[in-house]
Order: C-alpha cells, then sequence, then structure tokens
C-alpha cells in the first residue's frame, strides 16, 4: 500500500497546485465598476498642447465642498493619484507664467475664494504628502453656483480661442474657472520665416494665420500671389478673394472669387467641389451686400 501512498501524494499535490493557480488567475481576472473613473484629455491648444489626466469623483447624495471636501484644505482636485496637467509650451496661468511640462493640480477650495496651485510634485497619492515648497505658481479663483448640480467632477478646457481658453472645474453646485494663455504669435512668426527658408513654402496657411489673425493682408496677399503663380488653384484663389474682402478691395475680390469658381470645375471631388461653390456664391453674396 505504501507504493500507492507514494504514487498518489504527488499528485494531490499537483491538483493543489493547479487549483490555486486556477482561483489566483480567476481573481487578477476579475473587473469590477471604479468608483472615480480615470480620464486622459488631450486639447490641441496655441501651437502645441493642454493635458489633464485625473480621476472623476461622483456626488453620490454628499455635500461635497464645505463638507467632504473641507474649506481651507489642500484637495487633489478630483480622486485617487493627485491630478496632472501637461503644457505642450510656456503659458500663462492665471497671469502667471509657467513653463512647459508636467505638474500636480491642487486646490484649496473657499466659500468664496479659491485657491489653485500647481506643484512640482507629479508622484503622489491624493494629497496627503504635498510639500508647498514644491509650488510653482498659486492663483485666486471666485467660485460661481451652478443652476444645475452636478453629479460627477469634471475638468475641462472652455472657451477656447487660438492661444487662450478656461481651465473650468465643476462639482455638485460648484464652479472655478482659471484662464489660460499662450503667446503663439511670436512662435508661429518664427515657424513662418523659416518655412520660407525652405524648398516647400507654406504660402497659403501663412496667408490664412494672417487673415484669421488680423495681421498685415497685403502680406497675406503677395504670399496667395506666390502660391498661385506657382499653381493655380481655386483653393488659393478663393483665400486670395477672401483677403481682399477683408482689404475693403472689393472689385478684385470679386474678380478672384469669379475664378475660383472657374477652376473649381475641374475638382473630381463631389463633394469638395460642391462646398467650394457654395462657399464662393456666398462670397460673392457677402461682397455685393457691402458695395
Amino acid at each position: 500500500m505504501k507504493p500507492r501512498v507514494l504514487l498518489t501524494i504527488p499528485f494531490l499535490s499537483v491538483a493543489c497546485v493547479l487549483g490555486s493557480n486556477t482561483s489566483v488567475q480567476a481573481q487578477q481576472a476579475l473587473r469590477i465598476p471604479v468608483a472615480s473613473p480615470a480620464v486622459r484629455i488631450h486639447h490641441d491648444f496655441s501651437v502645441s498642447f493642454v493635458e489633464l489626466s485625473y480621476s472623476r469623483p461622483s456626488k453620490k447624495g454628499r455635500e461635497i465642498f464645505g463638507k467632504l471636501e473641507p474649506y481651507g484644505q489642500v484637495w487633489r482636485t478630483g480622486a485617487n493619484t493627485n491630478t496632472k496637467i501637461r503644457f505642450g509650451e510656456e503659458v500663462k496661468f492665471g497671469g502667471q507664467t509657467v513653463p512647459a511640462g508636467t505638474y500636480a493640480l491642487f486646490s484649496i477650495p473657499g466659500a468664496k475664494e479659491w485657491t489653485l496651485i500647481l506643484n512640482r510634485d507629479t508622484a503622489q497619492w491624493g494629497a496627503y504628502t504635498y510639500k508647498p515648497e514644491m509650488d510653482v505658481v498659486r492663483v485666486k479663483a471666485v467660485p460661481t453656483a451652478l443652476r444645475d448640480p452636478a453629479e460627477t467632477m469634471s475638468l475641462t478646457l472652455e472657451n477656447l480661442k487660438p492661444s487662450a481658453a478656461d481651465l473650468t472645474l465643476r462639482w455638485d453646485k460648484t464652479q472655478v474657472s482659471v484662464p489660460l494663455t499662450a503667446d503663439s504669435d511670436a512662435q508661429v512668426e518664427a515657424q513662418i520665416a523659416q518655412a520660407m527658408q525652405g524648398e516647400k513654402k507654406p504660402y497659403i496657411t501663412a496667408a490664412q494665420y494672417y487673415y484669421n489673425n488680423n495681421k498685415d493682408l497685403n502680406k497675406a496677399l503677395t504670399w496667395l500671389d506666390a502660391s498661385i503663380k506657382q499653381q493655380p488653384s481655386y483653393y488659393a484663389y478663393y483665400w486670395k478673394a477672401r483677403v481682399l474682402h477683408k482689404a475693403k478691395r472689393p472689385d478684385e475680390a470679386t474678380a478672384a472669387a469669379k475664378q475660383s469658381l472657374e477652376l473649381v470645375k475641374t475638382e473630381k471631388t463631389p463633394s469638395i467641389k460642391e462646398e467650394y461653390i457654395r462657399l464662393n456664391q456666398q462670397l460673392l453674396a457677402d461682397i455685393g451686400a457691402k458695395k
């Protein structure tokens, strides 16, 4: 009988080990809903980006600011690990200059005034080891009351402009915003100057930038004429018509729009062809209305 015992012991041991491994694998495979889901938001901003990484807590019937998150105490501005914000270029955060990079976003809620903080330590859980000496900037913001309470906390970029936006927090009955701005013009001008030295010159893109930012329209026209000289296109003539219209040169703008309409007849993609026929017709109507 002993040989039988010796033979069955290893078998039982292997079975136990396999059973144990199966249990561990089952536990590792189990996924349950997350109480505060993590989110990452990547926003084009100025000539680079702003990226937000944070976890979103929910109200769940609780009173948030002044209760769950006490006034006057540093808060992680979210849940779980500290909230992070990454700037792809130098920005002004609430009017204060901040270099490109990644920062922890902390806040100190208040009934009448909040303090928003950018801190160098981005590897914290919550705000338990927050160190004020690691702060980069602190800015003040006045909270406003939401008419409809927000169940889940959100951080968003709103009121977007080419080089400006508002970083806005909403949760429960409270909204707080901090303005973000960037000096993109100097960077774009440097890029244009460099690109114009290259073989493929971005004539139309540079002209569009000047048009959209109320810069030198004569310079924009010079670039568009250079593009047309290289290769006449309905797109270049359309933008030339827009620039001329903005420069209050209606007769020349009309001629350019008509030339665009003539050239767009060769466009092989029906949807694009239809779009630029419509755009030029609308432009011609606008020019005629302002003569």
